[in-house]
């Protein structure tokens, strides 16, 4: 290997350190942000200028049947497209599991964080609930019965 290709993936491994942070402790992380590009020192003007050019952004996006979020393709699902709906369904879930193994951990109910009843794992509301579609399951089972049984039973009739 030529000296020179050595000394740029020396250069190369010294300047980045394969993390995603924000104060890193190398000198010349490729991966540290600009204290200027950060929106937290911006004044509050500029912050301003932000928000609405990106409020207009959207408004704009919307009007022309855009997605509000990529403002590149055809809203499809409310006023977003396909892919950004996904991904912020994927981003909702995500959170939504992460609460509930929260409020499994704590002893609470695990759908709304609720004091659960004594011996449950849900609070009392969800726990009505969940009698209410065991007894609409045990129902739609013996209705599915039922109607394999006249089924049968009107194959024999016919065959008789």
């Amino acid at each position: 290997m030529a000296k020179w290709r050595k000394d740029i993936e020396d250069n190369e491994k010294k300047m980045s350190c394969n993390k995603d942070c924000l104060n890193c402790e190398k000198e010349y992380c490729t991966n540290v942000y600009s204290e200027k590009s950060l929106y937290k020192n911006r004044s509050e003007e500029q912050k301003q200028y932000q928000r609405d050019y990106h409020k207009r952004k959207r408004e704009e996006a919307k009007a022309k049947g855009y997605c509000c979020v990529c403002c590149k393709r055809k809203a499809t699902h409310g006023s977003k497209c396909y892919e950004c709906y996904i991904r912020q369904k994927r981003y909702d879930r995500a959170k939504y599991d992460h609460r509930r193994e929260l409020w499994k951990e704590k002893g609470l109910c695990y759908m709304c964080g609720a004091v659960p009843l004594p011996g449950k794992k849900t609070c009392k509301k969800h726990y009505a609930i969940l009698i209410n579609n065991l007894e609409n399951l045990l129902n739609a089972k013996k209705a599915k019965m039922a109607q394999r049984k006249f089924v049968e039973e009107s194959q024999r009739m016919v065959w008789k």
